[in-house]
């Protein structure tokens, strides 16, 4: 299980990193995949800077993990996630579904539940 937990935690980091990544080389690129887009060059400077800082917060957390031994930080993460999630359903009872609302909301329920494994597994003890 523990190698399960393992890979679960690493492609959660490197999904998290690349998508970090993608908001600080080409934020509207990045904001397009995620319907977001700017008005004005502040409105980039926000998704460069917010968007970015919440993937590469998640992808930090996962490296503690799995290279320090730290696997309580996956909680925070699975809760950053889950927020997310929360976000979009309160968007769904406000505004009704858009058109493509599944796959971000597979995806974050994905990552939460990877991220909630991936901390039990990683935070027992190990003899």
């Amino acid at each position: 299980m523990i190698w399960l937990a393992r890979v679960g935690v690493t492609l959660a980091g490197l999904f998290s990193l690349a998508m970090g990544l993608l908001f600080w080389a080409d934020p509207m690129k990045a904001g397009a995949v995620l319907g977001l887009t700017s008005l004005d060059p502040l409105g980039t400077n926000s998704l460069r800077a917010d968007l970015a800082a919440f993937f590469l917060v998640n992808f930090i957390a996962c490296a503690l993990a799995l290279f320090r031994g730290k696997a309580h930080w996956l909680y925070g993460s699975a809760l950053v996630f889950g927020l997310a999630v929360f976000g979009r359903f309160i968007g769904i009872i406000v505004d009704g579904p858009p058109a493509g609302i599944a796959q971000p909301v597979v995806i974050e329920l994905v990552l939460v539940a990877l991220l909630v494994f991936g901390a039990r597994q990683l935070g027992k003890p190990r003899v």
